[in-house]
């Protein structure tokens, strides 16, 4: 099975997220991605924040594990506490062309369940969650 740690990374009422345009199909996706063969979830969240956004993270309380099928186990969690210019990197960064865009976007709380979101759907008891841990 292969594990994901996705990032929720909260600032005044928002959560970054990409905006991702792809040939003409828009979508958004999480910050975070794939744990590396012998990597924790802990280093997997660092990894991740810092080659998506170039933010150093310190990992907040989780917010849920959920597995998709049989191939892959999210571990999602909230981020508050982040240092650091945002800008894009890593592979998002080295894939980028004019159709195949990563848009950082800082989407209200309140418009998260709206979005065509990977990894999704994020179900109304998700996003309570989320509103719930930075109550």
């Amino acid at each position: 099975m292969r594990n994901r740690v996705t990032l929720y990374i909260y600032r005044n009422g928002r959560l970054l997220v990409f905006k991702r345009i792809r040939e003409d199909h828009i979508h958004h996706v999480a910050i975070g991605g794939g744990v590396e063969p012998g990597e924790t979830i802990l280093e997997a969240a660092l990894r991740e924040a810092k080659e998506e956004t170039n933010y150093d993270i310190v990992l907040g309380p989780r917010l849920w594990v959920r597995e998709f099928d049989e191939a892959q186990r999210e571990y999602a969690y909230l981020v508050t506490e982040f240092s650091g210019n945002l800008a894009l990197g890593g592979p998002e960064l080295a894939r980028q062309t004019p159709t195949n865009q990563h848009i950082f976007q800082w989407v209200p709380l309140t418009e998260l369940a709206l979005l065509d979101i990977y990894p999704g759907p994020l179900t109304p008891n998700l996003v309570n969650l989320i509103e719930q841990a930075v109550a």
